[in-house]
């Protein structure tokens, strides 16, 4: 089942200088579209802005896609609606209206629940890492191994594991490993 992607910038109209977000957005999808090409419905566009959308041909990817902009974007905050059944803009109402970074629809009452309920207990984590965590997420998810990414940063080793141990970043990509089998359970893809 394919998932429509829909993710805002979080104050993008109190920003000093627009052309740096319509660089950071432009180089994001760019980015999102190159990394995961074999797996798009629908590539990622800015629009509106300060927008992006895409759809993902395997809803499974979604959590790794969101995770993904969520790095490259950075320290800009996005809010993301991921809908399996309809508009993603109609997730991303309900994510803005709960205060939530990102929400998920289409898996029925109780799975939605459950499923934006453990993604709530995670935002902590996302919003509150700094740049320099930021920038160790994207310099990791940028390289094979983590040598080459501490090198880009001009670091050790072990400081750039202080960092994404900072950055809570093993909980989320289990958390977005959790969210993608249920996806694909709760989608009859993984059965």
């Amino acid at each position: 089942m394919r998932a429509a992607i829909h993710a805002d910038v979080i104050g993008s109209r109190q920003l000093d200088d627009p052309q740096t977000l319509q660089h950071t957005l432009d180089e994001g999808v760019r980015r999102l579209n190159e990394l995961f090409a074999p797996g798009l419905a629908a590539p990622f566009a800015v629009v509106e802005v300060d927008a992006v959308e895409g759809t993902l041909a395997d809803a499974a990817q979604a959590p790794l896609c969101v995770s993904v902009l969520r790095e490259l974007v950075a320290p800009l905050q996005v809010r993301v609606g991921v809908a399996l059944d309809g508009a993603a803009e109609e997730a991303f109402v309900a994510a803005w209206q709960a205060d939530r970074l990102v929400h998920y629809r289409g898996t029925g009452m109780a799975g939605d629940l459950l499923l934006n309920a453990y993604c709530a207990l995670l935002e902590p984590l996302v919003r509150t890492r700094t740049d320099a965590q930021w920038r160790a997420l994207r310099a990791v998810r940028g390289h094979e191994g983590r040598a080459a990414a501490a090198a880009e940063l001009g670091i050790g080793p072990d400081d750039l594991d202080e960092l994404l141990a900072a950055a809570q970043w093993r909980a989320v990509e289990d958390a977005d490993a959790t969210i993608a089998a249920y996806l694909a359970i709760a989608l009859g893809e993984g059965a």
